[in-house]
């Protein structure tokens, strides 16, 4: 994802959380349209808010926008064949893009931009102490994973280290 789309704000960072925590949402569906051309990440539909406001903005009333996000986010948009055509009707009435519109009925399921956030933030964090304070960023590392390391391979050397990889690596076969 990350090489496809090359993220260079905060907010494509978010918009790929919520590409890569729904179903069907990056796979067969954004990123196919964002390499053929047709739209870019930016106008993606990466997180349920994304339906919603783009609604909004294309004139479509606050409350059926927010129906058709919550139809589209829990992967309903095709269920009821009956209801979806109403929806894609107002939606077309409102200049909608079909593009658009069929990206919204491949959705499984979609993240919340609030949790696409606090999951980047939260990276974020872990990243820049890794970074800039790294003493503290590997004390709190190893303290919390303690029981995963053996410290009497790790202090005696690189020979050691490697000699007990490859005693790993054979194990698993």
């Amino acid at each position: 994802m990350l090489v496809d789309t090359k993220p260079t704000t905060f907010d494509e960072l978010i918009r790929i959380s919520g590409l890569s925590h729904g179903t069907d949402v990056w796979l067969g569906n954004a990123q196919s349209l964002i390499e053929e051309g047709t739209t870019t990440l930016q106008n993606s539909i990466c997180c349920r808010d994304d339906i919603m406001i783009y609604l909004i903005k294309k004139g479509v009333p606050p409350n059926p926008a927010f129906k058709i996000m919550e139809t589209v986010r829990k992967g309903k948009a095709l269920k009821d064949k009956e209801k979806w055509a109403e929806n894609v009707a107002l939606m077309k009435e409102h200049d909608v893009p079909d593009w658009y519109i069929k990206s919204c009925e491949k959705i499984k399921y979609m993240f919340p931009k609030a949790h696409a956030a606090a999951y980047v933030t939260n990276a974020f964090r872990i990243a820049w102490f890794k970074v800039h304070e790294p003493k503290a960023y590997y004390t709190a590392y190893f303290t919390i994973r303690a029981d995963e390391f053996d410290s009497e391979i790790m202090c005696y050397g690189k020979e050691k280290v490697k000699n007990k990889m490859k005693e790993i690596d054979l194990n698993r076969k």
